[in-house]
């Protein structure tokens, strides 16, 4: 199933083997622009979709880029599945199913944007899906230390017996005893599994941290990059941003002009954000959020007289 509208904004559906589906938001890239040679796909981070990401997307194709974007299973969005049963497994298992996807089509060549949760997932699977450069944004390394200062608590100390029902994050009621099983069975939650898994890598980084992200510790992110080749990674910082990345607009119009600076060097094959981008006005923003949004409420209304 394909649906297009009057703007760039392509709606498909990939459609597993046990019915689930999984839906992609696709992206062109604008009339005029110099061609890149990456395909951008962007993971939402947690309690994000992908309308979330419309802005971005917007620079990236003002800038040439193909952008793909998609809601991961059992989250918040468009795909199948509720959020209570939502775990870091099956938010890495929807990546693959997406990039699988988008190599039947014969689209190879990618560079991966990975947000705040999203981030861990991608530092887990960079060195096996050969991906062309990653470039993450207030990206979680060490989601045990992450969760305890966003629900204010440490459940991973606790039995699995002794854990409540449901661990609201932001108000989304997040399954304890999946989320936490398979936390400990898949080794997410300590910044030495993440580095054991980008160990060795080999895969060009880019790297923002926000100056006051109260969930994310800078000091745990440059102690990753610290394990990795210094000619492939660098780390840079998103001045006057919380973990939040959409608090305000100056923040968000730093965060879109940012990555899409990372993603021109990294095509490139380069580190240096020394790069001048194609800025879209903030109306034509604005315009593609609104008719995003449109969309998501249509194809939600259609789910649920289908239903």
């Amino acid at each position: 199933m394909e649906n297009t509208d009057t703007f760039s904004t392509i709606d498909h559906v990939i459609t597993l083997v046990n019915g689930q589906t999984i839906r992609v938001w696709e992206t062109l890239p604008k009339e005029n622009t110099e061609r890149r040679n990456n395909t951008i796909l962007i993971a939402s981070g947690f309690a994000r979709r992908m309308d979330h990401f419309a802005g971005l997307a917007e620079y990236l194709s003002s800038n040439g880029f193909h952008v793909i974007r998609y809601d991961s299973l059992h989250h918040v969005g468009l795909s199948s599945g509720e959020i209570n049963e939502f775990s870091m497994t099956i938010g890495k298992n929807s990546l693959l199913t997406v990039i699988d996807w988008l190599n039947e089509r014969g689209i190879n060549n990618l560079g991966l944007i990975a947000a705040s949760l999203s981030a861990r997932i991608a530092y887990e699977i960079a060195n096996e899906i050969g991906i062309s450069f990653l470039v993450t944004a207030v990206g979680v390394v060490n989601l045990r230390d992450t969760l305890e200062r966003a629900l204010k608590y440490d459940y991973l100390q606790l039995a699995i017996h002794d854990l409540p029902e449901d661990l609201d994050f932001e108000g989304h009621n997040l399954g304890s005893e999946i989320f936490v099983t398979d936390c400990f069975k898949y080794q997410w939650d300590t910044l030495d599994s993440t580095i054991n898994r980008m160990r060795n890598s080999d895969v060009p980084l880019i790297a923002f941290t926000a100056n006051d992200d109260n969930w994310v510790k800078q000091d745990e992110v440059i102690t990753l990059i610290n394990t990795l080749d210094p000619k492939k990674c660098k780390l840079y910082s998103l001045i006057g941003s919380s973990h939040d990345l959409g608090e305000n607009l100056v923040v968000l119009r730093n965060f879109y002009q940012s990555v899409t600076k990372a993603s021109m060097a990294l095509d490139k094959d380069s580190l240096d954000l020394d790069v001048r981008i194609i800025e879209p006005r903030f109306e034509e923003v604005t315009s593609v959020t609104v008719k995003e949004r449109r969309l998501k409420s249509q194809i939600e209304n259609e789910s649920f007289i289908l239903a």
